[in-house]
């Protein structure tokens, strides 16, 4: 029985054991015979492919070596010749560090779906996983709820509780997520959901994002995946507390008019970001004018900023939607003069709030949010 025990023990350190390099083993249907199989480095602002086989009698390999763990995506092309078929694409995302990998294929259901083993880095993130996703459960089951009350049960004052209530659920999973990066700071995870929490517009402040990145050990900071991150903060135009961005656009009538005309001193602005073409935009003008209506005799402003490609079709809209508050057109060239870009907005509606000193109130003022903020400052 001892002799047993000494070699399971053994096996058990072989497994984890480190070596020169990841090697990263995949299992996958026959029928995938031949297909090519990408690995692209998807921790850093710009992901590429660092390298690539094919499968042959329904297995595939990949070795190399990296300075620290990095998370990675695995793409395999079931058709090669149409790429940009997104229905023939498998992927899967995982950690990858110094050990053997294992990736099994379940094909069984209707999508195909991975199972990985040996990555200690990935068992870690695995387990983080599992802490913050009862918090997510939890904001997507008030959000759900706030859904159900803002579009179907039109009933306006309970979805601003909700709204309310999704935010400061929001706030908690945000709050162990900062935890965890101040609690590892050794940890290529805590890089990554630093990574997270800094994409797109967060609701973290500049001092709070720089903050994230300075958690980090020095030796992460200074990784490819560190300096990526650093890149993503200091390009950032974006944060709460900070002034907004004027940006000269194009008036109804033709003429330049910048956001700063509709954004006076001592009043709250909502800056609307929208398109003719954008049915959920057009949706909630209605809305919008109600809340437009109650509030603006108290201070309450809104610029909307349409992002559409013909002008013809904004004037259009316009009189379709007879809106009484200021109106401009985005700039599309030059690039730099994109107020869409320059806010780092991925889509339409977006909705930037700037209080009444000019600074960013809020980066989702919206339905029940909206008026949530309107009753806290005017009521």
């Amino acid at each position: 029985m001892k002799h047993i025990l000494f070699i399971m023990f053994l096996l058990s350190i072989f497994s984890c054991t480190k070596h020169n390099g990841y090697s990263l083993s995949g299992e996958v249907p026959e029928a995938w015979e031949g297909k090519p199989v990408f690995l692209m480095l998807n921790d850093i602002n710009q992901p590429y492919a660092i390298d690539s086989t094919q499968i042959s009698n329904g297995k595939f390999l990949l070795e190399g070596k990296f300075d620290i763990p990095r998370y990675c995506s695995v793409l395999i092309y079931l058709d090669p010749n149409n790429r940009s078929d997104r229905s023939k694409l498998v992927n899967f995302s995982l950690f990858l560090d110094s050990t053997a990998v294992k990736a099994v294929c379940d094909n069984s259901g209707k999508a195909p779906v991975f199972s990985i083993s040996g990555s200690n880095t990935q068992d870690a993130f695995q387990n983080y996983t599992d802490q913050i996703q009862p918090l997510q459960a939890d904001r997507k089951k008030t959000f759900t709820a706030y859904t159900q009350a803002y579009y179907y049960g039109n009933d306006l004052t309970k979805a601003i509780d909700l709204a309310k209530q999704t935010t400061a659920k929001a706030r908690k999973i945000q709050d162990a997520q900062i935890k965890y990066i101040k609690d590892h700071p050794e940890s290529v995870i805590s890089l990554h959901v630093a990574q997270e929490l800094c994409k797109g517009n967060s609701s973290l402040s500049r001092q709070e994002t720089e903050q994230l990145f300075t958690a980090l050990s020095p030796r992460l900071q200074e990784s490819e995946m560190g300096k990526s991150l650093r890149e993503t903060i200091q390009r950032k135009q974006i944060f709460i507390g900070q002034p907004f961005l004027d940006k000269e656009l194009i008036a109804p009538d033709g003429s330049s008019k910048k956001i700063s005309d509709f954004v006076e001193p001592g009043h709250v602005t909502l800056i609307e970001f929208w398109a003719s073409w954008c049915q959920p935009c057009r949706a909630e003008f209605p809305h919008i004018r109600k809340t437009y209506d109650k509030y603006h005799p108290k201070g309450f402003n809104i610029v909307s900023i349409s992002i559409d490609s013909k002008r013809e079709n904004w004037l259009t809209a316009l009189k379709e939607e007879n809106l009484s508050w200021g109106q401009l057109l985005d700039r599309r060239t030059p690039p730099g003069e994109s107020a869409f870009k320059a806010y780092n907005l991925t889509g339409v509606p977006s909705s930037i709030l700037v209080d009444a000193q000019g600074n960013i109130l809020s980066i989702n003022a919206r339905g029940g949010w909206l008026d949530a903020t309107m009753q806290e400052i005017y009521d």
